[in-house]
């Protein structure tokens, strides 16, 4: 007969959010289980590279909802019906914003050459 494997664990709290979780004692002497969750130890992995940027991480999650939420020809005032640049930015008033409702030039309404192209300059 089989008898029972007893884990021993102890209480910890995460490394990342800070909530109090039964850690298995043996994976705290591997140098695991420092976090809660998977989730966490993502997070927590994220945050410690050398590039990371607390600010873009924001922004971008803003984007990525208002992506998922309202799709690609979509925007926070609705489905967009106007005029557009030749690389199919949306104009709005004189200023061409890009996907992400980020202003990228200023259109004139009257000028018909590129603004990146040797016309311009």
């Amino acid at each position: 007969m089989r008898s029972a494997l007893i884990i021993k664990t102890m209480k910890r709290k995460c490394d990342n959010c800070g909530k109090e979780y039964e850690a298995d004692i043996r994976n705290i002497k591997r140098g695991w289980g420092l976090t809660c969750s998977k989730s966490c130890a993502a997070s927590k992995r994220e945050k410690s590279k050398p590039n990371y940027n607390p600010g873009r991480v924001a922004r971008n999650n803003v984007r990525r909802e208002i992506w998922n939420e309202k799709g690609i020809d979509e925007n926070l005032y609705g489905v967009y019906k106007g005029r557009r640049t030749s690389e199919g930015y949306k104009i709005y008033g004189n200023t061409a914003i890009d996907e992400w409702g980020e202003p990228v030039y200023t259109v004139d309404p009257y000028d018909d050459t590129h603004p990146f192209s040797d016309d311009a300059f």
